[in-house]
């Protein structure tokens, strides 16, 4: 396969142009795709809706991260399972894949609707704000099974190094999404709502794109006759997808722990949190989709057992990573006023949504490590991947944000994302190297194999 022979052959370079870009121009899609809700709604001029849909974030979160599970595993899987040249087993984990985010979907809708109000109290929701996340979450809670399709087997389809198709795929969804937006929430006046069918909506077009897709697939099925909850096949793509999967949920509780932190100095710091945060996703996920982007060819170069490829693989996508996380925080710091400002003109707003932008100062780090994340995870080394992933948003993180919240208040709170990015980054390159001093198939030829 064409892919496959490029996995194997190309330049390190070549590699990040074909496989890279196309998974950070997704990562910006996505975040323009969380932006757009944001954005048209602060048109309104309702700072209470714009809040509601902030405090909604982390369930989101529970989505992808759920989606993560099944579709990075899988990806995981699918990428070293072709370059040990077995495609009949990539089909297994494709379809497992499938039918496991299907289910997934189901159950979350199911939960999200009986447990709604606790859970939008956990999230931090008041009297103010509550009425409008309710309606916002009920809506997308019902899109659950269509959410997790299209996120998790999208995300497999990068293990054979179709890049490029799941960018198209993505921009069709989150331009829906945003063309949607205006109509429903400004022309419509449906507000809130609005906002919610836009996102659901967008779901769907991507998730027939995605089955459009496996259709033609050599690699890639939801045939029924492929799924099985055999260990060889359930256990390792969920024991792969565990890493990235554990640090996009911890994430939810720590969007959580933060809201309710925020609570305290008022709905105005948590919609410019929701605001100021846009830009820190932004870079994270740019730095991210580098790494993802390149994953699967550290896990086909793995499978393959050539490990001075791997290195090149590895020192070319930490350069770009880290050149692109210092220019975009750097570029986003000094111009914060206008990117607050293109939200909601709000002077109370403005002020803090500044000041919460200083979180960017962390962003340097960023790259190396998501780099490190998945390093680990393409080399199927999980429980260095699943500590290093919980680092940043939870293990390290949460402790600091209550320390410094309690020591210095809501500056505190900004400056907590700084400190845990910068610890974890330094636990997680210890880990990498540890990991690769012991790794199997260290030598061009040498057979992986899968460690956990």
């Amino acid at each position: 396969m064409k892919n496959e022979k490029m996995m194997r052959e190309a330049p390190a370079w070549k590699l990040l142009v074909t496989m890279g870009l196309p998974v950070i121009v997704v990562m910006i899609v996505q975040v323009l795709y969380n932006m757009a809700d944001v954005f048209f709604m602060g048109q309104t001029g309702d700072t209470m809706q714009v809040a509601a849909i902030s405090l909604c974030g982390p369930a989101f979160n529970i989505f992808s991260g759920l989606g993560t599970l099944f579709g990075s595993g899988a990806c995981t899987a699918i990428a070293i399972a072709l370059g040990q040249g077995d495609q009949e087993r990539a089909k297994y984990y494709s379809s497992f894949c499938t039918w496991a985010s299907v289910l997934t979907g189901i159950l979350l809708a199911a939960a999200m609707l009986i447990f709604m109000d606790p859970l939008l109290q956990l999230m931090g929701a008041n009297a103010e704000t509550a009425g409008s996340a309710k309606t916002y979450l009920s809506i997308v809670a019902i899109a659950s099974p269509i959410m997790m399709f299209s996120g998790s087997l999208g995300n497999a389809l990068r293990g054979d190094g179709s890049s490029s198709q799941v960018m198209l795929i993505s921009l069709a969804g989150t331009l829906t999404n945003i063309l949607l937006d205006p109509l429903f929430i400004l022309a419509f006046r449906w507000g809130i709502a609005g906002a919610a069918w836009a996102t659901v909506l967008g779901n769907v077009i991507s998730c027939v794109l995605v089955a459009l897709y496996v259709r033609k697939s050599d690699s890639f099925t939801f045939s029924f006759k492929y799924f099985t909850l055999k260990k060889d096949v359930s256990l390792r793509v969920i024991s792969l997808g565990l890493p990235m999967a554990a640090g996009v949920v911890l994430t939810c509780f720590s969007s959580m722990f933060s809201n309710q932190l925020l609570v305290k100095y008022g709905n105005i710091a948590v919609a410019a949190n929701g605001v100021a945060g846009k830009a820190g996703m932004l870079v994270g996920m740019i730095a991210m989709g580098v790494c993802m982007g390149m994953q699967p060819a550290i896990s086909y170069t793995y499978g393959t057992g050539n490990r001075q490829r791997m290195r090149s693989i590895i020192w070319t996508t930490g350069a770009i990573t880290t050149v692109i996380t210092v220019t975009l925080g750097g570029a986003f710091l000094l111009a914060r006023e206008s990117f607050v400002r293109a939200f909601i003109d709000d002077p109370t707003l403005l002020e803090t949504g500044k000041f919460m932008m200083l979180t960017l100062l962390g962003a340097p780090v960023g790259g190396i490590y998501q780099l490190c994340a998945a390093y680990l995870q393409g080399t199927g080394k999980v429980s260095y991947a699943t500590v290093t992933s919980l680092l940043s948003k939870g293990l390290i993180f949460v402790p600091v944000l209550f320390l410094s919240e309690a020591l210095g208040g809501l500056p505190g709170l900004v400056f907590a994302g700084v400190i845990s990015d910068v610890l974890s980054t330094g636990i997680g390159v210890a880990l990498c190297l540890a990991w690769a001093k012991k790794s199997p198939g260290t030598r061009a030829g040498a057979r992986a194999v899968p460690a956990l």
